[in-house]
């Protein structure tokens, strides 16, 4: 059972970590990320989004 919930685990860690990469670039809060850059980003990495 936890294998199932395993890839969405690395997904949103992924996401997450990025998007708090993102703010830090950007010096906004994570809210404020835009959406659109942080799919963006997640795709040219690699990231089923």
């Amino acid at each position: 059972a936890s294998a199932r919930v395993i890839p969405p685990c690395y997904a949103t860690g992924q996401a997450a970590g990025t998007a708090a990469s993102l703010s830090l670039q950007q010096s906004v809060s994570p809210r404020e990320v835009d959406i659109e850059h942080l799919r963006k980003t997640l795709q040219e990495q690699g990231a089923v989004v």
